[in-house]
């Protein structure tokens, strides 16, 4: 603005004297003369403010001049158009998508009232884990601390079977106590929430729905009078949450969770977890100090009774999204990436076609237009192509965010809430000005005039102005192939470690079968429990013998996504009947320290085994011999043998898992099976305990059974019917072996297809811009090779000549790109399994790739050479 003032300042001036002239010519005095003057033109500040009103309406007559101009020419070149607005329209479409999901995902508050200060509290572990809390040690946390104004706690229950709703489902439903949803400040949409005493009830026979339930059951209905059936019991239904309550993530049933006796619990039952508010006035880190000293004093307390050495309080919207927060802050840089190389390669596009247009400059400049005006002409041609590239962009993002929204792996949270919205079209707009700014200084740098005799005589094919383009061109080059190689070395290396963790053996046949999950009605009493084995043995044998099936089994839950959890406490006992209760084995307590142990506790047939194909090592399975009123027996997995008795047999020694089902009967470890990976693919192998569900049922009414045959998705009907026809309110699902491990897979397979996708997309448009460049080059060196064919020079030397050049722009940006990716491994380096993220081979194997096709890219407008002669090179002279 100051030298436009300055320019304002010598046009009044120059105005102001031109007047004064004319009226001294007309006979006044110099000084009456001077001030008619300042007269005529209303003073000297009115007149800069009016010269400056009217400088800036010239100047955007004048631009939106030049954009029609502008608009006119590049309509003339539909070709160059399309090819520049589709180039930087996906770049900008990628990168404006993955800011719209990360923006939805991350960035975007949670739909509650002053969400920032909602907390997941934590108890912390010897080894600095995160884990859920018991009773006693959350009812001291409420009563120690005075930095959250409300402390409530959640189980969440996974899916329950629910009917009332036509078939029988299963749902997720977690147990909030009263006082929940007060703490998320929120409030049902219709009803109410649960009071002390409903949640007292158990069980319980109230519940609050989400409003996607709603819609779906009961959509227009009066709420009152409203009942359905959920795990057996009658339950009325008493409020319905509004549309963006979603927490659990999920969640479409909440039940009552008495929160008033959880003193009398015991310290290592660590079934809940607790939601707190941040009091007002009250910072996150002055909470975390006091929660964390509290608990630190609990712990010198009561010692290894609480499992807590210190305790955590984390921002609910950090739990929610924490798996996801690197791989999507991952895939933003690359789209990032891929709009720099997207813009790079527009920038060339532009100085190329800069370079065509040089003799039709010249006559400007020859007719008497300015530089200027020449410059001002190409800055507004780029300004309309990424005005028109950053529609096409948004278009594109819009697509794009569907699509990561339908395609995006399961469990991956908010992302049916992601949209391109006002801040997406901010993020596009600030990003195509950036962009665009970055192209006008190209162009104008490359539309600085030359000489007009020497760009007329030149017919555009030489010259230092071409030879300045070219080295610009080149820098350009470099840049691309740089980028691109670090958006190939990223991909390569999620790649590697994809293939790496699918070759991963998780210990059991991966073979297509169905995996058909069934949940019971909940049992009240032993004989409840008893006709419960009952249906499932009646299961087992109807599936198992009909056509197509060779064979069933049954696991209280498969292995992989199941909710595993490797922790539970078992004692190693001296003798079957040691204890008598489970409430005289807790009050042992540090008694029973050196016996301890921990593992997973499945529930499995004697069929399972052979069925996954998990190897016997030792000793014997579970067979039909193991039923109701013999000794209980349990086979164990080779790594709780090698993590317990190292060195040992613990075949014959007895172990209780009576915190599972309170059954503190010994089981007798009888054999030793094969490892598998329960938690996950990355996980190591599980220590697993195998009981007989049929000695210990408590723990199997929900339930696994595994069926193969030839053609096992042929047969999901069958099966269905077969098993609703034993009973008919079981919910069921059926997936298959290969679903369950693609879903165990899913987060990194979709971050490798993204990253990949970017990826091919820069290495085609780098691709175009070294065969853009090699072919502006022939073409400005089309005499030079002509004359030098003449000369005796063969058109194959020529050749290798030209592409020699190509390929060592690709070899310097493949160094300085190699540099780039080297810097920065830390960014991949927490989604990698099983490489590393200075991995040569990968970095060996872009470098190639890159170079290859470099050397393609080169040949292709190289080979024109070969069709030039020397004679008619001559006559072109």
């Amino acid at each position: 603005m100051a030298s436009h003032d300055h320019r304002l300042d010598d046009e009044i001036q120059f105005h102001i004297e031109q007047q004064t002239a004319k009226n001294i010519r007309a006979g006044m005095r110099p000084d009456d003369a001077r001030r008619a003057a300042l007269v005529q033109f209303g003073g000297v500040e009115q007149t800069r403010e009016a010269a400056r009103d009217e400088f800036r309406g010239a100047m955007v007559r004048d631009f939106l001049r030049d954009m029609r101009i502008g608009l006119r020419t590049l309509a003339r070149v539909p070709a160059f158009a399309a090819a520049t607005i589709l180039t930087f329209g996906l770049g900008l479409g990628a990168a404006t998508a993955m800011f719209s999901v990360v923006h939805g995902v991350l960035l975007t508050p949670l739909p509650y009232p002053q969400s920032d200060r909602i907390v997941r509290l934590y108890q912390i572990g010897k080894t600095g884990g995160r884990g859920n809390t018991s009773g006693p040690n959350f009812t001291d946390w409420r009563a120690g601390t005075h930095a959250f104004s409300h402390m409530t706690l959640m189980s969440n229950w996974g899916r329950v079977p629910v009917l009332g709703f036509g078939e029988p489902m299963l749902l997720p439903a977690a147990a909030v106590s009263p006082e929940f949803f007060s703490t998320m400040g929120v409030r049902p949409q219709q009803g109410r929430g649960f009071t002390a005493a409903e949640a007292a009830e158990d069980p319980a026979r109230v519940a609050v729905v989400s409003a996607g339930l709603w819609e779906r059951a009961f959509a227009g209905a009066p709420l009152a009078g409203q009942h359905v059936t959920i795990l057996g019991q009658p339950v009325t239904i008493i409020g319905v949450m509004p549309k963006t309550f979603d927490y659990p993530t999920d969640t479409a049933v909440w039940l009552p969770l008495d929160d008033s006796h959880l003193a009398a619990t015991s310290r290592t039952a660590h079934n809940y977890q607790p939601i707190a508010r941040l009091a007002d006035g009250v910072s996150l880190p002055a909470a975390q100090a006091e929660l964390s000293a509290l608990s630190r004093s609990l712990k010198a307390r009561y010692g290894d009774e609480t499992w807590m050495y210190d305790a955590s309080a984390v921002p609910l919207l950090e739990v929610m999204t924490g798996t996801s927060r690197d791989a999507l802050f991952l895939l933003l840089a690359a789209s990032v990436l891929l709009l720099v190389v997207a813009a790079t390669n527009v920038s060339n596009m532009l100085v190329a076609r800069g370079a065509t247009r040089r003799r039709e400059f010249a006559v400007q400049l020859a007719i008497g237009a300015t530089s200027g005006r020449i410059v001002r002409q190409l800055l507004a041609e780029t300004f309309a192509l990424c005005a028109c590239g950053a529609l096409f962009g948004l278009v594109i993002a819009a697509a794009a965010v569907r699509l990561v929204a339908a395609a995006g792996p399961a469990g991956a949270p908010r992302l049916d809430a992601v949209s391109v919205d006002w801040t997406s079209a901010l993020f596009a707009v600030v990003a195509s000005i950036a962009a665009s700014s970055f192209l006008a200084i190209v162009t104008a740098y490359s539309g600085r005039s030359a000489r007009i005799a020497e760009a007329l005589s030149e017919d555009g094919r030489s010259g230092s102005a071409g030879r300045r383009q070219i080295r610009m061109r080149e820098g350009m080059i470099v840049l691309e192939v740089a980028l691109t190689l670090v958006l190939l070395a990223g991909a390569g290396l999620l790649a590697r470690s994809l293939g790496t963790l699918l070759a991963v053996n998780p210990g059991f046949r991966t073979d297509d079968a169905l995996i058909v999950d069934v949940t019971m009605q909940e049992e009240r009493t032993p004989e409840d429990v008893s006709r419960r084995v009952t249906r499932q043995n009646e299961m087992v044998a109807k599936v198992n013998a009909l056509p197509g099936v060779t064979r069933t089994a049954l696991i209280s839950s498969f292995p992989i996504g199941s909710g595993f959890y490797p922790d539970g406490q078992f004692v190693e006992m001296t003798r079957p009947d040691e204890f008598t209760s489970f409430e005289q084995m807790v009050a042992l307590g540090p008694a029973l320290k050196p016996r301890l142990g921990y593992a997973g506790y499945r529930l499995a047939n004697g069929d399972y085994f052979n069925v996954m194909g998990i190897p016997l090592l030792s000793g014997r399975l579970i067979d039909d011999r193991d039923g109701p009123g013999s000794p209980e027996v349990a086979v164990i997995s080779k790594a709780l043998a090698d993590a317990k008795w190292p060195g040992q047999d613990p075949i014959g020694r007895y172990v209780q898992f009576g915190n599972m089902d309170g059954d503190v009967n010994g089981i007798r470890i009888v054999g030793v099976v094969g490892n598998v990976r329960e938690e996950s693919l990355e996980a190591p192998p599980a220590q697993t305990l195998y009981a007989s569900y049929r000695q210990r049922p408590r723990g199997a009414q929900s339930f696994s059974l595994v069926v193969r045959g030839p053609a096992p998705k042929t047969i999901v009907d069958v099966v269905r019917r077969t098993i609703h026809d034993v009973d008919p309110q079981v919910p069921i699902e059926i997936r298959t072996v290969t679903a369950a491990l693609d879903t165990a897979t899913g987060g990194r397979r979709f971050t490798f297809e993204l990253i990949g996708a970017f990826a091919a997309c820069a290495l085609a448009l780098a691709a175009l811009g070294i065969y853009g460049l090699v072919a502006f080059m022939v073409a400005q060196r089309t005499r030079e090779m002509g004359i030098r064919m003449a000369l005796g020079a063969e058109p194959v030397s020529l050749v290798r000549l030209v592409v020699t050049r190509g390929v060592a722009l690709a070899a310097a940006g493949a160094v300085l790109g190699l540099a780039l990716a080297l810097a920065l491994t830390g960014t991949v380096k927490s989604l990698l399994y099983g490489v590393k993220a200075a991995d040569p081979a990968i970095h060996t194997i872009v470098v190639i790739l890159v170079v290859v096709v470099a050397s393609l890219a080169s040949y292709v407008p190289a080979r024109k050479i070969l069709r030039q002669t020397p004679g008619k090179t001559l006559r072109d002279i």
